[in-house]
């Protein structure tokens, strides 16, 4: 994915917003703690009385000494969902785990239910209060997946969803078609047919009527295997799509290598990412790793994607919620950010990128989002943090007191 480079701002003059009073602003110049704003992208950061001596602000906003945070940015999501799975929280205190509870008609199908008997406008209420609520939390920039309808229509029902939801909103939305996410129950004694299906008449529809920008697929025991994957993926590739995967999650089965071969944006998960996957992406230092460390948590998993073998390797990364009602149920990234912390051993500042500028890469948005460098989208959060140290130190509360978008602010 190449990226032009955003053009260069008048370094003095008039501006619509100058952001001030701030603990901070990260992202962007060391020693930063104003920003000054105009026509939704960031002219200048730097410090109050630089940027008073080179701007006629319009407007001021004093952030009475909240830190300044790029918007978050959401590499992986699932918010097409009509209902919650709360009743599988039981299940696994029973010990069930996620493969079994899919055997007992809970797991994805149990969305794909609830999706399939939505009318279109409920789901897309359903989407746009999932949205609400990542953007509480400070996510101003999300990709967000279909894959709970596996059918033409409802998938095509699921992506129209996020889409209407996201002009609803106002989130910025980069949509996948994850149309292989599961077989669905019809297709259970056809596989190969539902194969036809998605190659022959999704992907190509969805498309043609330009709904989704990339193409995902579940790689893994009892999803799709790493053959099913492949054809999927080239077909999608020949369509032109962005490639994103699931892989190695319960089971090495190859994934993370194909990945590689077909040059995705991302592969996603990892927990038991193999060696020679890992050599795969060290050879690779392109496509990216997405780190989804509430996964294992919510899952009770002992397993972890290797992110500190991951950095050392200069294999770009991300973090993201992997938001969805099964395995994932938060729209936190501060909360991703503390469980990236604890569980994958990050550093706040490798955090931080893991939740802006690196998802922004991966999403082929790094030139317009995730910094606060001039010529950037002026997508940013005011935080109830006293330093970058904090991100992730503290949990179980939301930490983002005002969001920002195109420098105005969501109410």
């Amino acid at each position: 994915m190449s990226e032009a480079a955003p053009p260069r701002p008048p370094e003095k003059g008039p501006c619509d917003l100058l952001v001030h009073g701030t603990g901070g602003i990260m992202g962007t110049v060391e020693g930063a703690d104003a920003l000054a704003i105009s026509d939704g992208k960031v002219l200048a950061a730097g410090t109050e009385a630089e940027l008073r001596a080179r701007y006629e602000p319009a407007h001021q906003v004093d952030a009475h000494g909240l830190l300044g945070l790029p918007g978050f940015v959401d590499a992986h999501t699932h918010p097409a969902f009509a209902a919650g799975r709360a009743q599988e929280f039981d299940w696994r205190a029973e010990g069930l785990d996620y493969l079994e509870i899919a055997a007992r008609g809970g797991g994805i199908h149990s969305s794909v239910r609830a999706v399939r008997e939505a009318s279109e406008e409920e789901l897309t209420a359903c989407v746009a209060a999932h949205f609400r609520r990542m953007q509480r939390h400070g996510t101003t920039t999300c990709e967000a997946k279909s894959g709970y309808g596996l059918s033409l229509e409802d998938e095509r029902k699921s992506l129209r969803a996020i889409h209407a939801a996201a002009a609803a909103t106002g989130m910025q939305v980069r949509a996948t078609c994850l149309a292989a996410h599961m077989v669905p129950l019809e297709h259970q004694e056809s596989p190969d047919r539902y194969l036809d299906l998605l190659c022959e008449e999704i992907l190509p529809a969805i498309r043609e009527e330009q709904l989704a920008e990339a193409a995902d697929v579940f790689i893994e025991q009892g999803a799709f295997d790493l053959a099913a994957g492949r054809r999927y993926l080239e077909r999608a590739k020949e369509l032109g799509y962005g490639l994103r995967v699931h892989a190695d999650q319960f089971h090495a089965l190859g994934g993370v290598q194909l990945a590689v071969e077909l040059e995705a944006e991302s592969v996603d998960h990892l927990e038991v990412l193999s060696d020679a996957g890992l050599e795969a992406l060290a050879m690779s230092r392109k496509v990216h790793a997405g780190l989804l460390p509430a996964v294992p948590h919510f899952l009770r998993q002992a397993d972890d994607a290797p992110a500190r073998r991951l950095i050392a390797a200069e294999v770009p990364y991300f973090v993201a919620t992997d938001f969805n009602p099964g395995s994932s149920y938060t729209a936190s990234l501060p909360e991703a950010a503390h469980f990236a912390r604890i569980r994958l051993r990050l550093s706040s500042a490798e955090a931080l990128h893991g939740i802006t500028h690196g998802a922004a890469c991966s999403l082929g948005l790094g030139q317009t989002k995730g910094r606060l460098d001039p010529g950037f989208d002026a997508d940013f959060v005011l935080c109830e943090l006293p330093d970058l140290a904090h991100l992730g130190y503290g949990f179980g509360e939301n930490p983002v007191q005002r969001v920002f978008v195109a420098g105005r602010e969501l109410r």
